[in-house]
């Protein structure tokens, strides 16, 4: 009772701006967890998880070591049982209606907290969240995906988060960015039949193979039940807001119905609306993913090219580049299709507006021409040549008279 007691402060000490105190710190709290002297629940636990993302690679690398490996196998409930908490504590948000406060004081939590919309901030809670989907077992990913859905989602849709709040805001991007993890997904284990004649014969495998079947169709029935409708919900919610997020909430769906793309038509079957228009909006929203990027190709400014016309290079170069954007989509899509006309539709105009500009091609005097030098080194002129021609025929007249008389 009396290490329980001061574990509150001992925790503050992995906070400290010394390495060595945060350091001794660690260790000194993990060897107390694993002989049993102290438990892994509440404000130890998440407070552990900022070792993680540590500033010293030597923290970082003990407490890989520890969540990975040791509290795998001591507590492997523990990070399925703590997750949807962990995601408001690292975001410091108090705007869930439902939320149990820690009994730490607001200071503390926001010491204790990674909250922020940067990039950096991102990036640090992405990879706590990733490194706790790992410890986790396929049926644990599964009910992870679902409390997520229900807890952060749905809470959203209702009211329950609120999402005008800048935590709670964050809080629901770092939902979709789970969602959309590839170690939140369920591997496939799905054989051909050949395969699943061979594990039939053996006991071992055919239980697992079996739980595997079991997992899809829950993945199935989840998507089908749960998922897909608070997503339609959630996103008509934050149209009206114009949120920010509808680009992440998109993405987000884009994934997940990727990874089931050829069952998509089985799970939407009983409601062919719905799947109208989710593919509408996709198809949307991909349409405005691509004319942003020929807004964002024209935008750019182009270099000058030595090989071109004084006139041209800045529409030849424009066009260019969103050549260089239109290779980027598949052959033969919509998108693609549309993106080709208008460069070819800009190379065009380019063109016209050279020749509009009248300008012909320059006369051939104002050429300079080379002169041509004989083999002698002296020019010969075309009244030289007539001159030799009268003296030759004045030479024989004068000849002829002369035989006459």
């Amino acid at each position: 009772m009396e290490v329980i007691s001061y574990i509150t402060k001992i925790t503050r000490c992995l906070l400290d701006p010394c390495e060595l105190v945060r350091r001794q710190t660690f260790i000194l709290l993990s060897r107390l967890l694993q002989r049993d002297y102290v438990k892994w629940r509440g404000v130890l636990f998440l407070r552990f998880l900022l070792s993680l993302v540590d500033r010293s690679e030597k923290i970082k690398q003990l407490a890989d070591f520890l969540f990975g490996n040791i509290l795998k196998v001591k507590a492997p409930l523990l990070a399925y049982n703590s997750f949807v908490e962990a995601v408001f504590v690292l975001n410091d948000c108090h705007a869930h209606n439902g939320h149990r406060e820690s009994h730490s004081s607001r200071k503390e939590s926001q010491l204790f907290s990674i909250s922020g919309a940067d990039e950096e901030s991102r990036s640090k809670r992405m990879h706590i969240y990733v490194s706790l989907l790992k410890q986790m077992a396929p049926e644990h990913l599964l009910a992870t995906f679902a409390k997520i859905c229900a807890e952060i989602l749905t809470a959203a849709s209702d009211g329950m988060l609120n999402i005008d709040d800048s935590t709670g805001l964050s809080v629901l991007q770092d939902a979709f960015q789970i969602l959309g993890c590839k170690e939140i997904r369920i591997p496939s284990t799905r054989a051909p039949s050949s395969e699943s004649a061979d594990i039939e014969d053996e006991g071992g495998e055919n239980g697992s193979a079996a739980r595997g079947k079991a997992i899809t169709q829950a993945v199935k029935k989840g998507l089908i039940q749960n998922t897909i409708p608070i997503f339609i919900e959630l996103k008509r919610l934050l149209e009206t807001k114009n949120s920010p997020l509808i680009g992440s909430l998109m993405e987000c769906l884009r994934v997940l119905l990727k990874d089931y793309k050829n069952e998509i038509d089985d799970i939407l079957v009983a409601d062919k609306q719905l799947q109208k228009e989710l593919i509408y909006d996709m198809h949307k929203y991909e349409a405005a993913k691509a004319k942003a990027t020929v807004a964002e190709a024209v935008a750019t400014k182009p270099k000058p090219a030595s090989f071109q016309s004084p006139d041209a290079p800045k529409n030849l170069t424009k066009t260019q580049g969103q050549s260089r954007y239109v290779n980027k989509f598949p052959n033969g899509s919509k998108v693609a299709s549309a993106m080709a006309d208008a460069a070819a539709a800009a190379t065009a105009r380019s063109v016209l507006r050279e020749i509009n500009k009248g300008t012909g091609t320059p006369p051939l005097s104002s050429l300079s021409v080379p002169k041509v030098r004989s083999c002698t080194g002296v020019s010969n002129s075309r009244d030289d040549k007539h001159m030799d021609v009268i003296e030759a025929v004045k030479k024989r007249q004068s000849f002829d008279s002369d035989e006459e008389n």
